[in-house]
């Protein structure tokens, strides 16, 4: 199968592009930094454009494309297929079928020429997700292409979901971007992460918080293994990792907020009141003898400057096209880190991985925690849960 990577990128990151999603959130936050008056952001939402999507269009851009696929996706989608709901049969001839793992490649190609015709100075596609940013007057033009050449793709835009982001001294005159939903930049997101620091992202956080604490209301009625697991694997930083890593939240209060309420969790679950220092080397990883309960506020410096490393260069070429200034944030975290470990960030490639950032945070909490035992008794336990196998 041809790789279709080049093809789709940078315009169209949702399919086989690797960190195509925080890419696409970073270079829109530095785009929308450094907008111009008279200068807005477009986010335009389909009406369930993946069942909506002629199959014909979807057929012909593979054989185009890929045509090593081709007969395998005629043989799925040439013909109407049968769906069941009850007694009733309802016959299924638009779109990719749900379940089908090419779905999203078929979807990306497809779409594909239109992203690629567009003129507005930014252009990302996440799948069905549009954002166009740029003069006014260009990123009307390129709304009313994608109506047109949508809807013979069988597209059509959600106007009540379709949003445009501005500064208080643009006017919007385009009657099309009028009917949009108006939207201020610190109330602004995009994939599901806050673009800056405000208004959104304080209620994406405290969102994240009132979800832990219902978890944890209920993991306290299994039992206390699989609660254990679940508050590790679930609930503690992967539920908020996706906002670590693509907006700048250091030192934000709803942080130690979410914190304070994974130590009541887990104190809650094993039934027992935690100290400083056991909350301390719960928070380790397992592999260095803690429970793996990592502190949110702690990896927030190190998600980002992860991400930011690892998808710039996708940023700089989905900002190529612009005069968007460099990630000031990225810049900024990466100056507080290596004052607090008294060391040059790590490089590229080493710099793509959270791990990297971390590690010094790491060995820093276990030295706190060594040195916070004298006795022996303690000094074995902590040597044999941090033996590696």
């Amino acid at each position: 199968m041809v790789n279709l990577t080049p093809y789709l990128a940078p315009r169209q990151l949702g399919a086989g592009i690797k960190g195509g999603c925080e890419a696409a959130v970073h270079a829109t936050r530095r785009f929308l930094c450094s907008l111009e008056p008279g200068s807005v952001i477009a986010k335009l939402d389909f009406s369930n454009a993946f069942n909506c999507l002629h199959r014909d269009s979807i057929l012909s851009a593979v054989f185009q494309q890929s045509p090593e696929i081709y007969n395998y996706c005629r043989l799925a989608y040439s013909q109407s297929s049968t769906l069941w709901f009850g007694e009733h049969m309802i016959m299924s001839e638009e779109g990719a079928q749900q379940g089908d793992p090419l779905g999203p490649l078929l979807f990306c190609v497809t779409v594909q020429p239109l992203l690629s015709s567009l003129q507005s100075p930014l252009t990302v596609g996440f799948m069905d997700d549009l954002t166009l940013g740029g003069p006014q007057s260009v990123v009307e033009q390129d709304v009313a292409s994608v109506m047109e050449v949508g809807a013979n793709l069988g597209l059509h835009l959600n106007i009540s979901k379709c949003e445009v982001v501005h500064s208080a001294d643009t006017n919007i005159t385009s009657d099309t971007l009028k009917s949009f939903l108006p939207v201020k930049p610190a109330e602004a997101s995009l994939l599901g992460a806050p673009l800056l620091a405000g208004q959104e992202l304080d209620s994406a956080l405290d969102a994240r918080c009132l979800d832990l604490s219902r978890a944890i209301d209920r993991l306290s009625v299994i039992d206390s293994h699989d609660a254990l697991i679940l508050l590790r694997s679930c609930f503690c930083a992967p539920k908020i990792q996706h906002i670590l890593r693509c907006t700048p939240c250091h030192e934000h209060p709803s942080l130690d907020t979410f914190d304070d309420l994974l130590r009541s969790g887990l104190c809650k679950i094993i039934n027992a009141d935690l100290s400083d220092t056991q909350w301390l080397q719960a928070g380790l990883p397992v592999k260095d003898g803690g429970l793996g309960i990592r502190s949110v506020a702690r990896l927030a410096i190190s998600a980002y400057l992860a991400s930011a490393d690892s998808t710039l260069q996708l940023q700089e070429e989905i900002l190529s096209s612009t005069t968007a200034p460099q990630d000031l944030n990225a810049e900024q975290l990466s100056s507080i880190w290596s004052t607090s470990f008294a060391k040059p960030p790590p490089a590229p490639p080493a710099s793509f991985k959270q791990s990297a950032w971390d590690s010094p945070r790491i060995q820093a909490d276990k030295a706190e925690l060594w040195s916070s035992f004298g006795d022996k008794l303690n000094v074995a336990r902590l040597t044999a849960v941090s033996a590696h196998p």
